[in-house]
C-alpha cells in the first residue's frame, strides 16, 4: 500500500491518496492537485513544479504504507 498526504507536499489540506500502485497513487495526488489547488500551482514555476513532481515521487518510493511519512 502506497500513501502520501497533501500536507505532506506543503498544501493545508487532509487529503490523502493511497492505493496499491505508485502510478495509481501519483496520478490520484496530481489530479487532487490540479483541481483542488489549482491557484496556487497556476503561481509555481516550472521548477517548482518539478520539484513538486519530485517530491512525490520521494514519497511515495520511501512510504511503507502505514501514512507516517
Amino acid at each position: 500500500m502506497k500513501i502520501i498526504k497533501c500536507s505532506d507536499l506543503g498544501f493545508k489540506c487532509n487529503f490523502m491518496a493511497a492505493g496499491n500502485e505508485l502510478e495509481e497513487v501519483e496520478n490520484a495526488m496530481l489530479g487532487h492537485i490540479e483541481k483542488e489547488h489549482k491557484k496556487e500551482l497556476q503561481n509555481m514555476s516550472e521548477d517548482d513544479i518539478h520539484h513538486l513532481n519530485h517530491r512525490i515521487s520521494t514519497l511515495l518510493g520511501r512510504s511503507c504504507g502505514c501514512g507516517a511519512l
